[in-house]
């Protein structure tokens, strides 16, 4: 049985990738992963960091998910509809 910690146990849960924690709270991919495994020891400045982290991520995804259901109301029943859109260069 693989080792892990509760934080990689949440994010693994929630779908929440490597990246998006790792850009909330400003450590590299590789070091966060290493946390995760418990490879680097635990201080209570690592666990307030990644407490804000995943607060961030929290927030972030509440106001997304707002958005998009603001935006499906209108569109109820016209989803498979064409729509002209600015091409992405």
């Amino acid at each position: 049985m693989e080792k892990e910690t509760n934080l990689r146990a949440l994010r693994h849960r929630h779908g929440v990738c490597l990246t998006e924690l790792a850009d909330a709270c400003g450590l590299s991919n590789q070091y966060l992963s290493r946390a995760e495994l418990g490879l680097i020891p635990p201080t209570p400045r690592l666990e307030k960091q990644l407490l804000c982290a995943v607060e961030t991520v929290i927030a972030h995804r509440a106001s997304t998910s707002q958005a998009l259901a603001k935006e499906l109301q209108p569109l109820k029943g016209r989803l498979l509809q064409p729509v002209e859109v600015a091409r992405r260069e």
